[in-house]
């Protein structure tokens, strides 16, 4: 992590071993690599220190792409990447798999640097309505292409303010299975009319009853939708 020699390095995958929190505060005190693209740390237990450590690097400015999932990092960490402001370019997080409850996700939902991004990657996490409505109610994200919070604790409050969200215009993959999504949340999302790329919808093992349904199946926007999964409910 020291290393000042690779200043072209684009990509770095250093996923599946045991770096830790030491080895990730490392690697966040880097100077060298103005030229990171892609950085991949998945999988080795980075906890909150190694998140805010990462977070706190200013050198990567072209970094488009960022993976940390499976690292235990919870709502302390998810704040100190939130509070970066060097990434202005930054296409995808992927915080998959981790401890992230509504604290962090509120944190990550008021950022309004990462102004290009398209793909948020939170499933498995910890997230309730708090977070999701954060999320739901960011303006920033006008590229936002896919965004997957499956597998949480979003009940109707979060899936109405997501539902409600007119800034991702381009989003075309909304990932909420596995959640406590009912019928309020359900009508709110199938009366959204400004995502008109929607090409993948995924809100199977909710609560979502019949009238939820109906309104999905109302929608007349998703012109563009391929795939549609409302099974186990």
């Amino acid at each position: 992590a020291s290393n000042t020699t690779w200043n072209q390095l684009t990509s770095l995958s250093l996923k599946k071993n045991e770096i830790g929190n030491k080895g990730a505060s490392g690697i966040g005190k880097n100077a060298a690599w103005t030229n990171l693209q892609n950085l991949d740390l998945s999988c080795n237990k980075i906890g909150d220190q190694g998140a805010i450590a990462i977070g706190l690097n200013s050198i990567w400015s072209q970094l488009t792409c960022l993976h940390l999932e499976e690292n235990e990092i919870g709502d302390q960490g998810a704040v100190g990447l939130s509070e970066n402001a060097t990434w202005e370019i930054l296409h995808e997080l992927h915080l998959n798999g981790n401890k992230i409850g509504d604290i962090g996700a509120m944190a990550i939902g008021a950022s309004k640097a990462w102004k290009r991004l398209k793909g948020l990657y939170l499933s498995d996490n910890k997230i309730g309505d708090k977070g999701a409505v954060a999320i739901g109610n960011n303006k920033t994200w006008c590229s936002l292409s896919i965004l997957d919070i499956s597998r949480n604790k979003i009940s109707d409050k979060g899936a109405i303010s997501l539902g409600s969200n007119t800034t991702w215009t381009d989003l075309y993959c909304l990932r909420l299975e596995e959640n406590e999504i009912g019928n309020k949340g359900a009508v709110a999302i199938g009366n959204n009319m400004a995502w008109v790329a929607l090409g993948k919808l995924y809100l199977n093992g909710n609560k979502i009853g019949e009238e939820g349904v109906l309104s999905i199946a109302n929608n007349a926007t998703w012109s563009n939708l391929e795939e549609l999964r409302i099974y186990d409910n």
